[in-house]
């Protein structure tokens, strides 16, 4: 593990660091207060929770950025930070349609991902609802989601008119089916303890029961995901980003990402082993490199994910794969076999085996 992360860090460097934009944005009653972190993909818009304004993203922002070359920008939400409001119409609806402004008058409306926060995610919901063909991807953080939000719940929490309002329109406009999702629920939320918080885990989980939306349960945090385990959620926010907003610069965007794992701290990189990467990730990963053969690094890649998932067949298959592209058929063989020991009806490493044996 250690020699890959190296390997890695000596082909390339990290983004030369850009300088940020901050600037406020006359949306016609009031103006909206944005930082940007200037790159040249696809923007991410960073949406904080209730009460936050924009600066609660910055322990994280400059990683996204550097990882994914994509402009990151966060904003101070109307009557928050330094942006002004519309003491006339204090919906949801308005603070979008200011939003929306902004993007255009900024020229970042055509395309974008979004992450949000707790009551953020009505934010990117609605906002998403109504401009489905440009969002192309979204990560909810401990979002609010309008399942959760029950007579009952209004009841105990004595919400607002407001706030009932808020919910009652991010129902009627629900995300697109179309647009993927990693959603990362924390063990310890704001209802840690209580028939509420299994509530709210089962409102995100039925939310997730669809084919392109990923759950991914963070342990032991609260509902500040972002601020205890950072380097969850910036890998969530890269590997989203590398998947489904740009997968032609893959490769590039996950060579940069494992350059921040290796400056972690030894509680951080025990977190990124444990919570970071899914099997899929790391194997995908590694046939980035295997199909523009480049089979030094794939092979570490598929060595790592066989130390990370050591029950499973598909790992030592892929690992299987690459040696026998390299021609080290004695490592091919002990792989593939070791790959039918986990699971006999495993078909692509029967054949290579059967191939490799005559």
């Amino acid at each position: 593990m250690k020699y890959l992360l190296i390997k890695i860090f000596t082909l390339i460097s990290l983004i030369t660091n850009a300088q940020t934009i901050d600037t406020l944005i006359n949306v016609g009653k009031y103006k909206l207060h944005f930082t940007i972190i200037p790159g040249k993909e696809i923007p991410i818009l960073f949406e904080a929770g209730g009460g936050n304004d924009g600066t609660v993203w910055n322990r994280i922002t400059r990683s996204v950025a550097e990882a994914t070359g994509a402009t990151v920008i966060t904003y101070d939400r109307p009557g928050l930070g330094k942006s002004g409001i519309d003491s006339t119409d204090m919906s949801i609806e308005n603070d979008i349609r200011g939003l929306e402004k902004a993007l255009e008058i900024l020229k970042y409306q055509k395309a974008i991902m979004l992450v949000s926060h707790s009551i953020g995610g009505f934010y990117n919901t609605l906002y998403a609802s109504r401009n489905r063909n440009t969002v192309k991807a979204i990560v909810y953080i401990d979002a609010n989601l309008p399942c959760f939000f029950t007579q009952e719940q209004y009841e105990k929490m004595n919400a607002s008119q407001n706030f009932k309002n808020m919910v009652e329109t991010v129902r009627k406009n629900q995300l697109p089916p179309s647009i993927p999702v990693t959603d990362i629920v924390s063990e310890k939320t704001l209802f840690y303890g209580t028939p509420d918080a299994e509530r709210w885990k089962e409102c995100h989980h039925n939310f997730n029961n669809v084919s392109n939306h990923k759950e991914v349960i963070a342990y032991e945090t609260g509902h500040y995901i972002f601020l205890q385990n950072s380097q969850l959620v910036i890998n969530s926010i890269v590997t989203m980003y590398a998947n489904d907003v740009l997968p032609s610069e893959k490769t590039k965007i996950f060579e940069r990402a494992y350059i921040q794992a290796s400056q972690a701290d030894n509680i951080n990189y025990k977190n990124l082993m444990n919570y970071w990467h899914s099997e899929n990730d790391l194997n995908d990963w590694g046939y980035s490199f295997f199909k523009i053969n480049d089979l030094e690094k794939a092979i570490e890649i598929f060595k790592l994910n066989t130390l990370l998932h050591p029950n499973s067949a598909n790992v030592y298959d892929s690992l299987g794969d690459a040696y026998l592209k390299i021609g080290n058929k004695e490592l091919a063989i002990k792989n593939y076999r070791k790959a039918l020991e986990l699971n006999p009806q495993m078909n692509s490493a029967k054949k290579a085996l059967e191939q490799l044996v005559k």
